[in-house]
């Protein structure tokens, strides 16, 4: 444990509140214009608002952690509550998604579908985004004359393990292989 007064945390999550609901609010005002934009306007005029709405939605879940976890660490707030603040958008969104199944899947294929390719790259993603973060973090907590060691173990998995993911879910074969066994295992269960 470092003996450096500036790594003493908070006990307070007020420091996290800003910067996730910037974040969270991001994502709902994106969805419900991308969900509802075709209600109001022409297709000429709602399809780039549309556009604009989805690449917010897509940063705000997918990257919303590079916005918490360093104002988080920055204003000493508890590492269990910064990362419960990156986690907050992605399963909120990750809800969200089973809820809308519900309307013509069971409760328990709503839960399978929670398990789907696109949330486990955004959840296992924010692991990662917090080992990059926090080892960022600690560099310059170092280069300040704090005695913390910059590589350990956490960090260093969390990148590792969003690494693999990034490629079994997205860049192998576009992700098609690790669909394609998501639906067997959707077909096993249910079919």
């Amino acid at each position: 444990m470092s003996s450096d007064p500036a790594a003493a945390p908070t006990a307070s999550w007020k420091p996290l509140l800003g910067p996730t609901l910037v974040v969270l609010c991001s994502m709902i005002a994106s969805l419900v214009v991308y969900q509802n934009m075709w209600k109001l306007a022409t297709p000429a005029v709602h399809r780039p608002i549309a556009h604009v709405a989805a690449i917010v939605a897509f940063i705000s879940i997918g990257f919303g952690t590079l916005l918490i976890y360093p104002i988080g660490r920055a204003r000493r707030a508890p590492l269990g509550a910064v990362i419960a603040a990156c986690l907050v958008t992605p399963i909120l969104w990750n809800i969200k998604e089973m809820v809308r199944v519900l309307q013509f899947f069971s409760p328990a294929e709503a839960l399978w579908w929670g398990l789907n390719p696109a949330f486990l790259l955004a959840f296992i993603g924010a692991w990662g985004q917090m080992g990059l973060c926090e080892l960022l973090y600690r560099a310059r907590r170092r280069a300040a004359g704090a005695p913390v060691r910059v590589v350990t173990p956490a960090p260093v998995l969390g990148i590792g393990l969003a690494l693999i993911a990034l490629y079994m879910l997205l860049i192998r074969g576009g992700g098609v292989h690790t669909f394609y066994l998501y639906m067997e295992g959707y077909r096993a269960l249910f079919g």
